[in-house]
Formats: C-alpha cells, sequence, structure tokens
C-alpha cells in the first residue's frame, strides 16, 4: 500500500486535485448532441485534447481519470496519456463499468470490475476469513478460487513474500500467468525446468513465488530455501496433502519456522471422512474452515443447474465368459494371499485390499532383509499377479474385449523378454489367462457403451449442446472413441492426455497441451476425451455436457469432473454403467463419499488439533496437541 500512498500524495501536492474525464461514450455523446457537434471518435478525441492541453492542467490537476477509449487515443502519434503526464499529471482509468444490482440484496448496488475479475460477495466474505487465521477454503470448481487467493494476496504482500504452489507445470505456469497480470510485484515461476543454481538469486529477489511442491520440498531439503519469512503460503488443489506429497512436508516446515505464519488450503473436496480432512488441516497448519456448496445463499446466485442421468449398457455374453475365467484365477491367487494372513477375505477382494496386502508385504521384506524367506517374494510376485488380475477384469467388463486384449497381448510379449518380471512370465504360461486371451481374439468387438455413446453424441449435437467433455480412464479407449466420434457429421473430438509415458504411449507435452485448450475454447474441436489429466486444476473451458465413459469410486473425481459444466450455463452429466461390474460399485461409493463429506460440514463443527512444536519433529502429530474449535461457516 506504500506505493498507492506515494501516488495519492503526488497526486494532491501543492492543492492540486483530481479531474474526472471518465465520461463514457453515452455521455459524452449527450453533451456533444447538446451543441450539435457530432459524436465521432475523432470529435471526442479533438475535445479531450483541448482539455489536457490547457494550461490550467499544470496549476490545478494532479491526476485525471480517463475512460478506457481515451487511454487508448493518439494524438499526432502521441498518447493522451503522454500528454497528461507532460503537465505533471498523473494518468489513471476507471476501474469499474457501472452500477448493477447486488444479487444478494435487490436493495444494493455493486460497482461491476473493469478488470474482468467479477466481484463476488462470498469471494469478498472468504478472502476476509482467510486473513483472520490459516483456512481451508472449499469452492466448486469454477466458483473463482484463484480470485479469492489474489485478494489474500493483495492484503499479505507487505507483511513478507508469498508462496503459492499448484501440483502440475500447466497449472503453476496458469497462476503464474494470472498473478503476474494482476500484481504490482515481482512474481517468479518454479518448475523442474529450473535449475537449483538459477533458483536460488530468485528466493530472495521475488516477492511472490509459484511453484510446483516438489521444487520448493527440494530446495527446503537442501537447505536453499526456508519459508521463514513468508506471511503466506496457498496450497492450490490442498486435498494432494496425504501421505509422502510434498504439501505435507511443505506445511510442517512453513508451521515450524514462519514469523507470521498464515496458511490458505483451496480445493472443491476435501475427503469423505473427518480424519482425512483434520489430517489434511493439521498437515497445512490450517485452523478453520470455509466451505461453499450449490445450496449457500451467497453462492446459489451463480450456480447453474446440473442434470446427472446414468446410461445403463449390458455385459455382453463374451465379456461374461472372460470375466470368469480371470476371476477364477484372481480367486486362486487371493487365496494364497489369504491363507498366509496378508488378505482379510480371498473372494470379492478390492483393489484398496490388494494395495494394503501389497504395502504389508513390502514391511514384512523390510524388517526380515537381508535374511528375508523365498516365501516373502513369492508372495510379493502372487500379490503383483492379483493386482495385473484385477486390473484385467475392470479393463475387460468396462473398456471391452479389444482394451483387454490389448492389455493382454503386452503382458505376454513382455514375458519374451529377457529382463521380464516373474508375475508377467508367469500370468503368460497361466491357463486361465491364456484361455481368457484367446477367447478374447475369437470374440474381438468393441464395448456397448461405445455404441451408446455414438448415439448420445449425435443426438445432443442435434439438440444443441455445443462443447463436451468425455472421461475415460484408459489411454487407448479415449483414442477409440476419438476415431469412432470423427465420423459423426458436426463432431470434432480430441484427445487430451498427460504428460507422462503410459504403456506405450508417450503422452503428450505441455505446449501439446496448451494448443489443444486454446483450439478447444476457440471452437476448432467440439469435443474434448480427456484422462484424469482433465480433472483438475487446469483452465478447461465450461462445457453444455460432461460425459463419464466410466463411473469412478473416488467422491473428489466425482466432483472435480462434474465441475467442468454448469458454470455460465445449465450443464448435463452422463454417466456409463456397465450392469453387474465394478462399474456400479464405483458409482455407489463415489456417492456415498460424497454424501458423507456434505454431512460432516452440516455438521457445522469440527475440532482440529494444532500441532505443538515438539510433535512437528515427530513423524504423526495426531495424537496430541492443543484443541481448537474450527467452525465451517455457512452464510
Amino acid at each position: 500500500m506504500s506505493e498507492l500512498n506515494n501516488i495519492a500524495l503526488r497526486i494532491l501536492e501543492n492543492g492540486k486535485g483530481i479531474l474526472a474525464a471518465d465520461e463514457s461514450t453515452g455521455t459524452m455523446t449527450k453533451r456533444l448532441d447538446a451543441v450539435k457537434v457530432p459524436s465521432t471518435s475523432e470529435n471526442r478525441l479533438l475535445f479531450r485534447e483541448t482539455l489536457f492541453s490547457a494550461p490550467s492542467m499544470t496549476e490545478c490537476i494532479g491526476g485525471v481519470i480517463l475512460y478506457d477509449e481515451t487511454i487508448k487515443q493518439k494524438v499526432d502519434s502521441i498518447l493522451i496519456c503522454e500528454i497528461i503526464s507532460k503537465t505533471d499529471a498523473i494518468p489513471g482509468i476507471k476501474v469499474d463499468t457501472g452500477l448493477k444490482k447486488n444479487p444478494e440484496s435487490q436493495d444494493e448496488n455493486i460497482t461491476s470490475g473493469f478488470d474482468g475479475l467479477e466481484d463476488r460477495l462470498y469471494q469478498s466474505n472468504i478472502s476476509k476469513a482467510c486473513l483472520e487465521q490459516s483456512t481451508l477454503v472449499i469452492l466448486p470448481t469454477g466458483m473463482g478460487k484463484t480470485v479469492v487467493a489474489l485478494r489474500i494476496m493483495l492484503e499479505r504482500l507487505e507483511s513478507g513474500k508469498i508462496l503459492l504452489m499448484a501440483p502440475t507445470k500447466p497449472l503453476a505456469q496458469q497462476h503464474f500467468d494470472f498473478f503476474n497480470e494482476f500484481l504490482n510485484a515481482e512474481v517468479s515461476l518454479f518448475t523442474g525446468a529450473i535449475s537449483p543454481s538459477e533458483r536460488v538469486p530468485l528466493w530472495s529477489s521475488s516477492q511472490i513465488i509459484i511453484s510446483t511442491p516438489q521444487v520448493i520440498s527440494k530446495d527446503i531439503e537442501a537447505n536453499r530455501a526456508s519459508l521463514e519469512d513468508f506471511s503466506l503460503v496457498i496450497f492450490d488443489e490442498a486435498h494432494r496433502a496425504v501421505g509422502n506429497y510434498a504439501y505435507v512436508e511443505i506445511g510442517r516446515h512453513y508451521l515450524e519456522v514462519a514469523k507470521n505464519h498464515l496458511s490458505t488450503g483451496m480445493t472443491a473436496s476435501p475427503g469423505s471422512s473427518k480424519p482425512e480432512i483434520i489430517r489434511l488441516c493439521r498437515d497445512l497448519g490450517i485452523t478453520a474452515v470455509e466451505n461453499r456448496d450449490e445450496s449457500d445463499p451467497d453462492v446459489v446466485a451463480y450456480i447453474q443447474p446440473i442434470k446427472t442421468r446414468w446410461v445403463k449398457v449390458g455385459m455382453p455374453a463374451s465379456v461374461k465368459h472372460i470375466a470368469n475365467q480371470l476371476r477364477s484365477l484372481q480367486d486362486y491367487l487371493c487365496g494364497k494371499l489369504y491363507k498366509q494372513g496378508f488378505l482379510e477375505r480371498p473372494r470379492k477382494v478390492s483393489t484398496t485390499m490388494l494395495l494394503k496386502a501389497g504395502k504389508n508385504l513390502q514391511a514384512k521384506y523390510m524388517q526380515t532383509k537381508p535374511n528375508t524367506p523365498p516365501q516373502i517374494f513369492n508372495l510379493m510376485t502372487t500379490q503383483a499377479m492379483a493386482m495385473k488380475t484385477a486390473h484385467a477384469i475392470l479393463t475387460v467388463e468396462t473398456q471391452g474385449i479389444i482394451q483387454f486384449l490389448d492389455y493382454s497381448s503386452r503382458i505376454i510379449d513382455e514375458a519374451k523378454a529377457k529382463k521380464s518380471n516373474r508375475a508377467n512370465k508367469w500370468l503368460s504360461t497361466n491357463s486361465d489367462w491364456k484361455v481368457a486371451h484367446e477367447i478374447a481374439k475369437v470374440n474381438k468387438a468393441n464395448h456397448p457403451k461405445l455404441s451408446r455413446l455414438v448415439e448420445l453424441v449425435e443426438l445432443q449435437l442435434e439438440i444443441g449442446t455445443s462443447k463436451f467433455i468425455i472421461f475415460s480412464e484408459i489411454r487407448h479407449t479415449a483414442s477409440l472413441i476419438v476415431e469412432k466420434l470423427s465420423k459423426i457429421q458436426g463432431a470434432h473430438p480430441v484427445r487430451f492426455v498427460g504428460q507422462g509415458s503410459r504403456e506405450g504411449d508417450k503422452g503428450m507435452t505441455q505446449k501439446q497441451q496448451k494448443e489443444i485448450l486454446d483450439q478447444f475454447r476457440n471452437g476448432e474441436y467440439n469435443i474434448l476425451v480427456a484422462t484424469s489429466v482433465g480433472e483438475e486444476g487446469l483452465d478447461i473451458p465450461s462445457t453444455d455436457a460432461v460425459i463419464f465413459y466410466e463411473p469412478v469410486s473416488s467422491a473428489i473425481r466425482l466432483i472435480q469432473r462434474r465441475g467442468r459444466t454448469g458454470r455460465n450455463r445449465p450443464g448435463e452429466v452422463f454417466i456409463f454403467v456397465t450392469l453387474g461390474s465394478r462399474d456400479e460399485a464405483a458409482l455407489w461409493s463415489s456417492r456415498g463419499k460424497e454424501q458423507q463429506m456434505q454431512d460432516i460440514f452440516a455438521a457445522g463443527r469440527l475440532e482440529i488439533d494444532v500441532p505443538t512444536t515438539e510433535e512437528l519433529a515427530g513423524s504423526n502429530f495426531l495424537e496430541n496437541g492443543e484443541s481448537v474449535q474450527t467452525t465451517f461457516r455457512k452464510n
């Protein structure tokens, strides 16, 4: 604020005042009409040139408020602003587009920002709360979490440096472009592409750092940096703060060393259980939660209705045959893990249970090495095979025979390599797996989901749907969808995947991702077929419809995907479900978890233990600490 104070003092020095020359084109037209002068751009410019060239400008005027048209005009190649500056006055610009009704109170008017940042009352309320104490902000996708962050930054900038982290490079770049435009400060972007030696001086010179968390974690660990002098740390997509993710250690470090601690976490979905949310808040040093959903009075005016529909698809007999053959194999493998005490039950085993078995086996290995019994290594191979079999069942039931055949062929081909792992070699020779593979070769066909999807897209295009996002879990499926939809008149689909390599697919570069999103925004493509990379954070334009090619079991992912529609206009969500498959379980799981999350916040209060300094040195600080009551504000 010191810079603003200096500007104000300069404007008012020697008793000078401010000239309000911000008449709109409409107001100027009325004035010129009164003296029978045509309201052309040239005449309006001539009037302003005469006004700003008057001798009294130097004597009486310290600042001039200009209209948008004026600030862009020139006289003999000289900007109007330069003419004003020569009189020692400071040119400025009108910062609003006029009054409009306050959606929260029809008796009040508010100004509409000229910079394109709509001023919403709930954003103001949330940002004020975030300045009072470290806060987790839960806000639906597309409701302006970035604007809330901007408001907080503006208030904390004079108190110290600011760090904002985002989980991916594209999202960090997106934030950098936004804040660099709207903040009058030294803003730096940190990613893995910038070497540690280059980052060291930037830690000192930068007022605001935008970064991926991995980079920050490495710099802190190597003693290249400290968050001691940071007045604000913002964790975007804060739900990532679990396990060994970099957010966790950064949050603990900041809580321990900061002279003026203030943390802000931002997410559309923090988790579905109290322990998850409590741990997230504690790890990030957060003691309050600001939650808004579609039902809140200060948000409802900005929410568009979203219809959710299920598209139920039957499972073909050939798919059932392959799945049953694989289940026979899975029962055998899980039975071995169950007998040795690494599974809770041998049948109806979930992926979560198999992952837990893998962690327990790894822990057993660490306890017994270097004299680990051969039995443990055999069970680790068994667990790996059970995971691959579970994935194969999921693939054939929810994606189709072609996708399963592709997956099975890769395992068989990899088993032939000299350095192939034991799991692939064993599976490639197993009778159940080989039978399933042969059935797939004979019955090679697309999943009925694909034909139903084509029918749905054709219908939606006919009734005027202009933009879609289709989410698919598997890249191969995404490619098939693009291939099929390309044959529809009026459909212009494009595949959108992550940067990493997956199963022989090299993925996309950040530049390619940006180009595709720009083309989708401009209408060159009207259907974005995306994997999970399209769920989180990226500035993907709002769409008329979101299609789940398969349900997801995570409430976080459900909310993130659904939030891609219904921003500026009503939206639709279609969820494809293969009857009798894991699609059904995934759908009910995500819906149940989302309801659990809503129930937590409906309760109104949640207690969070703030870790003590002594606890920060330990690995777990859920056990002790000072108890504070956290209020979930519902206005």
